[in-house]
């Protein structure tokens, strides 16, 4: 008989479970690799509400990326020598513009960035409950690892990835050489992590750019690199949408699957 739990291996015990599973019940009620017992609680809310606010800043992306061409068409303009078609309410019109979609785009990340990491950690303490052993960095590092420069673009990955493995409905295998074999592929997290880590490096480049541009010709450069900048981010926010549904209907699925958890609201 397949063990309850896992549905992977077979039982061993009179409660239905293999030994594997034995092992981690008995870890999550002691209280895992954390300092306090981890909790499972419900992650359909915050997700949800994740949902809501990537989509938002997709949003506000596309209107970003809309506000790029009014001022890389003056500055086009300008490098080729067109200055008599150019009006001065024109061009106060393409610096409001960019500003508007700039101070807006800021706060929506702002706010998005506060709820995403509030799932993010319901979620890896979730995934503690279902695996307390299988975590390489603690649950705090689900809250600062985004902040701690250079190491954030690696750290909230590693995280994501023991966070899916463990609310995979199959576990992850670990074989005799160490390698880990998911029972979940990682495509979805590696494409999100991927085009928003070359997301983030671009608008730094871009920021950067447009702080030394001294001609019209480089300062053009500069916001068309603004451009690909935007469109990244709206590409790394559909799939972070696609992540956060798929992850929280896992844990969600996994919760009830599963054998019985205390639930916290």
């Amino acid at each position: 008989m397949l063990c309850t739990h896992c549905r992977h291996f077979e039982a061993t015990a009179g409660d239905g479970l293999c030994d594997l599973c034995i092992v981690r019940t008995a870890d999550t009620r002691t209280g895992g690799s954390s300092g306090s017992a981890a909790q499972l609680r419900s992650p359909i809310g915050l997700g949800q509400a994740t949902v809501v606010m990537l989509v938002v800043c997709a949003a506000a992306g596309l209107f970003g990326l809309y506000s790029v061409f009014p001022s890389y068409e003056i500055l086009s303009a300008v490098t080729d020598g067109a200055y008599q078609d150019i009006s001065g309410q024109k061009m106060d019109e393409a610096d409001r513009l960019l500003a508007i979609s700039g101070g807006l785009q800021f706060m929506l990340e702002i706010a998005t960035a506060v709820v995403f990491i509030c799932w993010f950690h319901r979620v890896r303490v979730n995934a503690e409950v279902f695996a307390p052993q299988d975590h390489r960095m603690r649950r705090g590092w689900a809250i600062w690892g985004w902040f701690v420069p250079v190491v954030n673009l690696w750290f909230p990955r590693r995280i994501a990835a023991d966070v899916w493995d463990a609310s995979a409905p199959l576990p992850t295998l670990s074989l005799e050489d160490g390698t880990r074999m998911p029972s979940s592929p990682h495509h979805l997290l590696n494409s999100w992590w991927s085009i928003w880590a070359a997301a983030a490096v671009t608008d730094r480049l871009a920021g950067q750019s447009v702080r030394r541009a001294d001609t019209p010709a480089e300062l053009r450069e500069a916001i068309g690199l603004l451009g690909v900048s935007e469109v990244l981010f709206v590409a790394a926010a559909v799939l972070a949408i696609l992540f956060v549904r798929r992850l929280t209907r896992m844990q969600d699925e996994k919760a009830l699957r599963g054998p019985g958890v205390p639930v916290a609201a």
